[in-house]
């Protein structure tokens, strides 16, 4: 399957199939919605930024040569649109406060920087997160990510209190077993 190459690896995006597509996705968004954010310091801009550039990728994937690796590739054009996301920020917010403000920094691309350690942890667990049957993924993310009380995940998902108590302890058990390296860190980069 083409989508589960090396992260250093060129990729040819006319060859995937929708769901080779969709695996390339869930790999990358997290992370990219992550880098983005460090520029726009918006989450939501972030992840408009992050579906945006997979979506002109997929719409233009027949035209598309990418010569480098595909995360070098999306680092490169996310960061380039978060950094016109914050132009268009800093021009908008000049035409409504009528003030002299001016767009901090130029426009120059930014160099290919490697995901850090942070960002491969952040990964992995993304990743571990990712892999867990759909239920069990979908109770875990309300109650974690949106800090949804059992009841609440309860009836999102149109299960019991009881279902909902042991999908989560079921998916921090396959969690601990996958990242128990990670776990000191686990509830950091999970929780905001």
């Amino acid at each position: 399957m083409a989508a589960a190459r090396s992260n250093n690896d060129p990729i040819d995006l006319s060859v995937l199939d929708r769901k080779e597509y969709e695996l390339l996705f869930h790999q990358y968004y997290q992370w990219l919605c992550l880098q983005a954010c460090k520029i726009t310091e918006d989450w939501h801009a972030s992840e408009d930024i992050v579906q945006d550039f997979f979506i002109k990728c997929w719409q233009n994937r027949a035209s598309l040569h990418i010569k480098q690796s595909f995360a070098a590739f999306a680092l490169v054009s996310v960061r380039n649109a978060a950094l016109n996301y914050l132009k268009k920020e800093s021009i908008r917010s000049k035409h409504e406060t009528a003030s002299s403000a001016t767009f901090p920094g130029d426009e120059t691309l930014l160099p290919v920087a490697q995901p850090d350690e942070t960002d491969q942890l952040y990964l992995q667990i993304i990743t571990a997160v990712n892999n867990l049957p759909e239920q069990r993924k979908k109770a875990f993310i309300l109650s974690r990510q949106h800090n949804m009380k059992y009841a609440e995940v309860a009836a999102e998902l149109g299960i019991s209190v009881n279902t909902v108590k042991m999908h989560l302890r079921l998916a921090y058990q396959e969690l601990r077993n996958l990242l128990k390296l990670l776990l000191p860190l686990f509830y950091f980069f999970l929780k905001k």
